[in-house]
């Protein structure tokens, strides 16, 4: 299994901006070879944020990026984002 993971930082008053375009993730992802689960974590009060995609293999995690969908979506983010997002991907050595 493997994680992409994305920081996130935002105007902590943009946290339900944030919020909304992340759960439009979502329905993208799941139509996606290889995926998992999608995790959006955020402090509110620091407007910083991690969001986690599970995937079957290194291939699908990366792949994932490639939809036009998802493009634009992560587009939309990033209009109201502090620093440019930055996708990076890892195995997943425990899960419980």
């Amino acid at each position: 299994m493997y994680a992409r993971m994305t920081n996130i930082r935002f105007p902590p008053q943009m946290k339900a901006e944030v919020t909304s375009v992340a759960q439009g993730l979502a329905p993208i992802l799941r139509r996606q070879r290889g995926f998992e689960s999608l995790q959006v974590l955020t402090d509110p009060n620091s407007g910083e944020g991690i969001i986690v995609s599970f995937w079957e293999t290194e291939a699908d995690a990366e792949a994932s990026e490639a939809t036009s969908s998802y493009i634009g979506q992560m587009s939309m983010m990033s209009s109201f984002l502090h620093e440019s997002l930055v996708p990076k991907t890892y195995e997943v050595n425990v899960k419980t």
